[in-house]
């Protein structure tokens, strides 16, 4: 689940910033770059971080 979490924040990411370059004047456009960003970062530490043992 982490795997799909990761690579569906990185398509997120990639998406804000193609909008913010889209956009590319003003506060909105700082904010999805911002946004891009961080989801692309936290993306990247979800697919990377090592799996949490299972409970059951």
């Amino acid at each position: 689940m982490n795997h799909f979490r990761g690579i569906l924040l990185l398509v997120a990411g990639c998406f804000a910033l193609y909008q913010g370059w889209k956009i590319h004047t003003g506060s909105h456009a700082l904010g999805a770059f911002g946004l891009g960003l961080l989801a692309i970062a936290v993306g990247v530490w979800r697919l990377t971080r090592k799996e949490p043992p299972r409970l059951v």
